[in-house]
């Protein structure tokens, strides 16, 4: 059972950062090197946004957009079931 989508506009931007930062390089100039880094973060960051939900017999597996994965936690998902299953609380 997916809930969200990992074809979202942020996993999209994420892989963009991704794609720009393996372009560029740490060592030819400083500035580079801190846009390097900062594309990276901003990618993961991005990434966590972006999540699946699956029912498994032990609980529920959340997997983000990187591919990682783990289960929810008692909180988490009496939050998830209060919600109705959806995955954000954004203002």
């Amino acid at each position: 059972m997916i809930y969200k989508s990992c074809d979202s506009y942020e996993s999209k931007l994420a892989t963009q950062c991704h794609g720009i930062a393996c372009c560029m390089s740490y060592n030819s100039e400083r500035i580079e090197g801190e846009a390097k880094h900062t594309l990276i973060e901003a990618g993961m960051c991005l990434d966590k946004h972006s999540v699946r939900v699956h029912r498994k017999r032990d609980g529920l597996l959340i997997i983000n957009a990187s591919g990682k994965s783990r289960y929810l936690t008692l909180r988490e998902r009496l939050a998830y079931w209060l919600l109705r299953g959806k995955l954000d609380i954004r203002a």
